[in-house]
């Protein structure tokens, strides 16, 4: 018996079904239960007969890897396109050729769904002990593939096989159940995999009972994701027939449970400074200060919360960028401007020639203080246009490495994922996971899906 507390469950459950089976996306999208069960469903067997090529010999490593890159890039429907999933398995796959093992061959046996949990964590450890041997054969770490990866990576692959036998070992699960108080995971992979498997199966039962109704395990994944957002989805939700929905379920939860979120109050405010929203700008005509001041003063605060010694320039200091972000530690800087806009940030003439002008003048004096990388980053509350000629005139003609346009919503993702994760530094990915510097090389936009798709799972 793993479940220590069946009512706090059962509250949840009353809970989403009370919204009418409703859930928040990690991409911030409103789903209702049988529309994902739709999506996942249309893409399974794509998804079947690239693995059982794979798994028949039929394709080698190489080719399943590229199709399954192929297939999670334009259909992101279990997030394997993250850090756990694809990017696991580039690394592990590039990393192969230091080690003697047959990766095809070992990666048919930790593929192939197991047949109980002893050999589900027979199967995890074997996969451990390869990518360990690896890790000991490199000497750059931070193009290893990190052995933490390893339970969502298979167990990826064995929900393919069967979707309502094997729970995929997502953080967002992990999370609720954490803030539900009912996981307390070792430093044990495969055990941690078998408790939660175990835990799984428990809650279906205890759903079962209670509602005498079937539950697909993807119904648990969604009824997480429906406590990790549960506020978002009671704001304004509705139930079958169209109508409100009461709340008094969800109040229930509420009401005996904690806080969930990990953004302090001062800076969750970001997204409607951003977009300068009638109550911000009431907040600061009472306050007398303006609301770009109040959005460059907030953004600091969070940037100094993620880790990084900030320098704040700022409204009224001339021909220059609102801040510098250093991290000395990993030698990179970011030289940001921030911009309030309720439509969304575009690009303007004027706006790049001013870029140009902070960039010049910064650069050089980062490089001489021995900052190896530096970043152009724009801050605003969500981007009309990508604008791919002007970043790309900008890293042309500039010392600039990279120019990244993100979104508040992402940024607050990450501070989020920073408090969440202690080991989730300001670095580049490294043998302990992922880090936040990979974020910044390359250009384009940011936004909440993005970070949610690499560090949500």
């Amino acid at each position: 018996m793993v479940l220590s507390d069946e009512r706090q469950i059962t509250r949840v459950w009353d809970a989403f079904a009370d919204t009418g089976f409703v859930y928040v996306s990690e991409s911030g999208d409103r789903h209702n239960l049988s529309e994902g069960r739709k999506e996942r469903e249309e893409r399974l067997p794509i998804r079947q007969k690239l693995l059982q090529a794979f798994l028949d010999g039929e394709t080698d490593i190489m080719e399943f890897k590229r199709k399954m890159a192929s297939e999670v890039g334009r259909h992101k429907l279990w997030g394997f396109s993250g850090f756990s999933g694809q990017m696991f398995f580039n690394t592990l796959v590039s990393s192969a050729d230091l080690d003697d093992a047959d990766l095809d061959e070992l990666l048919r046996e930790v593929f192939t769904a197991p047949n109980d949990k002893a050999s589900a964590a027979s199967k995890i450890r074997k996969l451990e002990r390869y990518v360990k041997r690896l890790r000991s054969q490199i000497d750059d770490l931070n193009s290893a593939p990190s052995a933490g990866f390893i339970p969502y990576f298979v167990s990826y692959f064995w929900q393919l096989q069967d979707p309502n036998k094997y729970q995929i070992y997502y953080k967002s699960i992990r999370r609720a159940f954490s803030d539900l108080a009912i996981w307390d995971p070792s430093d044990n992979l495969a055990e941690d995999y078998v408790e939660f498997w175990d835990l799984n199966e428990e809650i279906r039962e205890l759903i079962e009972s209670y509602s005498n109704e079937e539950v697909h395990l993807w119904t648990i994944e969604r009824m997480c994701l429906f406590w990790l957002n549960r506020d978002e989805v009671s704001d304004g939700a509705t139930d079958e027939d169209g109508g409100n929905s009461s709340s008094g379920a969800t109040e229930i939860v509420e009401a005996n449970s904690f806080p969930d979120s990990y953004i302090p109050p001062i800076v969750s405010i970001l997204p409607d400074l951003a977009q300068n929203t009638e109550e911000m700008k009431n907040i600061g005509s009472e306050t007398g200060r303006a609301v770009e001041t109040l959005f460059e003063d907030r953004l600091a605060k969070c940037l100094r919360m993620l880790g990084y010694t900030v320098e704040e320039r700022g409204q009224g200091s001339g021909r220059n960028p609102d801040g510098i972000a250093r991290a000395r530690r990993h030698n990179y800087a970011i030289i940001y401007d921030a911009k309030v806009r309720q439509d969304g940030y575009r690009f303007a003439t004027n706006d790049e020639r001013q870029f140009r002008d902070y960039i010049d003048a910064e650069v050089g004096r980062l490089q001489s203080q021995g900052f190896r990388n530096v970043y152009f980053t724009v801050f605003s509350s969500f981007y009309d246009a990508d604008r791919p000629d002007a970043v790309r005139r900008l890293k042309i003609e500039t010392e600039i490495q990279e120019v990244r346009l993100i979104e508040t919503n992402a940024l607050l993702d990450i501070l989020e994922t920073r408090l969440r994760e202690p080991m989730f530094t300001l670095g580049p990915t490294n043998a302990d996971g992922p880090g936040i510097q990979d974020l910044f090389a390359e250009s384009g936009v940011l936004t909440a899906v993005e970070v949610q798709e690499q560090y949500g799972r």
